[in-house]
C-alpha cells in the first residue's frame, strides 16, 4: 500500500546526512522542499543541523575559502532574473525553483505521453529528481515500480486511486505498489519525483517495455 504522511520527522541519519552535506542530491532536494513546504523554521532547521554537526570530524579550510565565498555571492548577485516555462512555478520553495531553473537553462521539458512533461533535473550520484507535469484530467500510464519511488505534490492536485495529494503532500512506493495518478480537472497538477530505479508500465506500455528490455 501506498503510504501517505504528514510526519516531519526525520531518524537521525538522515538527520547526520543532511546537516554534513552527505545525503543524495536528489534525496536532499525532495526533504528541502518539504521542510519549507510544511513551514519548518529556520530556528528549527539550524538546531537540527548543529545538533547533527556536533558529531562530526572538523575539517580544514583553505586559506582563500573566504575570498571563494564572498565571489560567488557576488557572482550571484549580479545573475539576471530568471522566470519558468510555466509562470504558474514562480511560487515554488527557493531550493526546488532553483534547480527548475539551471535544468531548463541546460534542456527542454520533454514530452513523455499526452499530455504529460518531465523534466530532468539532473542530480548526479544517486536517484533520479525530475519534476512531472500532468495537464487537467490526465493520468499517468497505471504502473508499479523496480524500486523505491518519493512523490511530493508542488503545485495543483491529484489522485491515483489510493490518496488526494495537494501541495506538499507526498508517497512513498515500493516494488509491490501499483498506482494511476491523475491530475483533477481544475488545472495542471506538478509532483517532485525522486526514483532509484525505473517504473514498469502494465498493458500495451508494459509489453513494449518488456520487448526493448527496459
Amino acid at each position: 500500500m501506498i503510504r501517505v504522511t504528514q510526519n516531519t520527522e526525520m531518524d537521525e541519519a538522515t538527520r547526520a546526512a543532511l546537516a554534513s552535506g552527505r545525503a543524495q542530491p536528489g534525496l536532499r532536494l525532495f526533504l528541502d522542499t518539504l521542510m519549507e513546504m510544511r513551514g519548518i523554521s529556520e530556528a528549527e532547521g539550524d538546531a537540527l543541523a548543529g545538533a547533527s554537526l556536533e558529531t562530526e570530524t572538523p575539517a580544514e579550510m583553505s586559506a582563500s575559502a573566504l575570498d571563494m565565498v564572498l565571489a560567488a555571492i557576488e557572482r550571484g548577485g549580479a545573475r539576471a532574473v530568471r522566470k519558468p516555462v510555466y509562470p504558474e512555478l514562480g511560487g515554488l520553495p527557493v531550493v526546488l525553483r532553483e534547480a527548475m531553473l539551471d535544468a531548463e537553462a541546460r534542456r527542454s521539458w520533454k514530452t513523455i505521453g499526452p499530455g504529460i512533461r518531465s523534466l530532468d533535473l539532473a542530480m548526479a550520484n544517486g536517484a533520479k529528481a525530475e519534476i512531472i507535469r500532468l495537464e487537467a484530467g490526465q493520468a499517468v500510464p497505471r504502473h508499479t515500480h523496480k524500486g523505491r519511488e518519493l512523490t511530493l505534490c508542488v503545485y495543483g492536485e491529484y489522485s491515483d486511486g489510493v490518496g488526494t495529494y495537494g501541495p506538499g503532500d507526498f508517497s512513498v512506493t515500493v516494488e509491490t505498489d501499483r498506482h494511476q495518478p491523475k491530475a483533477h480537472a481544475g488545472g495542471p497538477a506538478y509532483a517532485l519525483a525522486v526514483t532509484d530505479a525505473g517504473l514498469r508500465f502494465e498493458g500495451l506500455l508494459g509489453a513494449l517495455q518488456k520487448l526493448i528490455g527496459q
